[in-house]
């Protein structure tokens, strides 16, 4: 008896080890399919320079705060058994009917597990055992549809609202790089559940829930997009959607043509502009001579350096806010926060277009957790390496406050303050400086860079930093814009006389 315990217990462990093998096989066949939309977590250098910009405040969403989620969450938790129970009560307001709808969509979530642990790192899955990973799923995956169903529907959540600051930290947390599930399993869950708000709208369930996500990040709730909307199997998650919408944003827009009615004023404005600045300019002979070096251009920038946005207007470049496109099918507002036209740059002539940017509470950890996604190298990170590089104080967060290029929610010095801390803090996580010149930016850069080298205008830029300052900046050019008239009356006066 002896010696056939032993063998059942071998066979058993054989057997065991077996599906052991054949699941780690399968899962990692699925994690070589997926490359760089995998949920991992963001680099410790980049995380210590920003720690609270990539944890879940409130909720946390997948496995790699699951842990964090048991200890300091539970209100979160709480909220996601709460949600679970309003969800299935939609389309079942019977509690008897709770079980069977629960266990679909434990079967939905379990024949998919294998792939959707091949969308996060080994290391974060691999001690979470089978029950426990589906379970989880669920439990998110349903939270996520039922919050993104009430602020869609416009339908009150009080057990969030008691919560201090619930909404606004749980709209942080639904964006962030490490707090994502697969999107296949928002998919199938939504394609399993019953919502009658919606019947009428004749969505497929996938379109759904795009419009869903992209209304909760948006706002847009009476804006058609389904025409820019890509195809639900590519989508990764949440966050590489609102990527994905970003992006294609950004290479259909193209500036729209000027009004005729216009045209003349804009002329006027120009002349106007020319005479002033010929004006100015018969200063600077007089007084460039006079800077020491330190206070030179030189002395400030290094050779490839693009200048701040207030050296920039010192240069003449004129900065604007950027408009709706030529084309309507142009997706605008994608996150409102990121403007109409997300990532809309364009320089043309002087004139540097820029997309609007609102700060607000949720504007640094967008911004951040979409770079983590494009692990820096893609549109999103050249933008905020271009801003951080062009407001380096709160000088320049009022020339761009000033051109609406930027709007903040505070007034003042302190708004322009808290402007030129979050570039700071964004251009702290920005390792997009050596790609910069190879992104979609690049020609302007070059353009940038071009006009910051040339002589006339780093002299120009250096008197009217260091001469024409508050309080006698409006003096001073008005006592250069007199000598200009009056040379010019003297030269006239002198032909009219011979």
């Amino acid at each position: 008896m002896a010696g056939d315990d032993i063998t059942v217990h071998v066979e058993w462990l054989a057997r065991r080890l077996r599906q052991q093998q054949e699941d780690a096989a399968a899962t990692e066949q699925h994690r070589i399919t997926v490359t760089t939309h995998r949920v991992s977590r963001v680099p410790v250098q980049v995380r210590d320079k920003n720690p609270d910009a990539y944890t879940p405040g409130l909720v946390a969403i997948g496995p790699l705060h699951a842990r964090a989620a048991e200890r300091g969450l539970q209100q979160g938790n709480r909220l996601k058994m709460a949600y679970l129970n309003s969800l299935i009560s939609r389309g079942h307001p019977d509690p008897a009917d709770h079980l069977a709808v629960i266990q679909s969509y434990i079967r939905l979530v379990a024949a998919r597990e294998q792939e959707a642990r091949a969308m996060y790192a080994s290391e974060d899955v691999d001690d979470i055992t089978a029950d426990d990973f589906i379970q989880m799923l669920v439990l998110d995956g349903c939270f996520v549809i039922e919050h993104l169903v009430n602020v869609f529907i416009g339908l009150e959540e009080p057990s969030l609202h008691a919560m201090p600051f619930g909404p606004a930290q749980l709209s942080v947390d639904l964006i962030l790089a490490e707090n994502q599930v697969p999107f296949f399993v928002l998919v199938d869950l939504i394609k399993s559940t019953r919502l009658p708000e919606f019947n009428s709208t004749g969505y497929d369930p996938p379109v759904l829930l795009m419009k869903l996500v992209l209304f909760y990040l948006a706002g847009e709730k009476g804006r058609d997009m389904s025409e820019g909307l890509p195809n639900a199997d590519g989508v990764s998650h949440m966050l590489h959607l609102l990527h994905a919408m970003v992006t294609a944003a950004r290479t259909r827009w193209e500036p729209p043509p000027r009004i005729k009615d216009t045209a003349v004023l804009v002329m006027a404005q120009e002349v106007a502009r020319l005479l002033w600045r010929l004006s100015l300019l018969l200063l600077v002979p007089f007084l460039y001579p006079t800077l020491r070096g330190e206070r030179r251009w030189s002395a400030r920038y290094l050779r490839d350096d693009l200048p701040s946005a207030s050296d920039l207007k010192r240069m003449w470049v004129l900065f604007e806010k950027a408009r709706g496109g030529r084309s309507n099918k142009a997706a605008a507002g994608i996150a409102s926060v990121l403007g109409p036209v997300p990532l809309a740059v364009k320089l043309t002539h002087e004139e540097l277009r820029l997309p609007q940017l609102r700060i607000e509470f949720r504007t640094a950890p967008l911004l951040l957790n979409l770079m983590a996604f494009e692990q820096w190298a893609g549109d999103v990170s050249a933008y905020a390496c271009l801003m951080a590089k062009m407001v380096q104080s709160a000088e320049d967060a009022g020339v761009l406050v000033a051109a609406e290029v930027v709007q903040s929610s505070t007034a003042g010095s302190e708004s322009k303050e808290n402007v030129a801390r979050l570039f700071r803090q964004v251009g702290t996580a920005s390792d997009a400086a050596g790609e910069l010149e190879k992104s979609y930016l690049g020609e302007m850069l070059g353009k940038l860079w071009e006009r910051s080298r040339h002589p006339i205008f780093r002299m120009w830029a250096d008197v009217q930093r260091n001469y024409f300052n508050e309080p006698w900046a409006i003096v001073a050019e008005i006592v250069a814009f007199v000598t200009f008239v009056f040379n010019i009356l003297q030269i006239y006066a002198s032909f009219k006389h011979k």
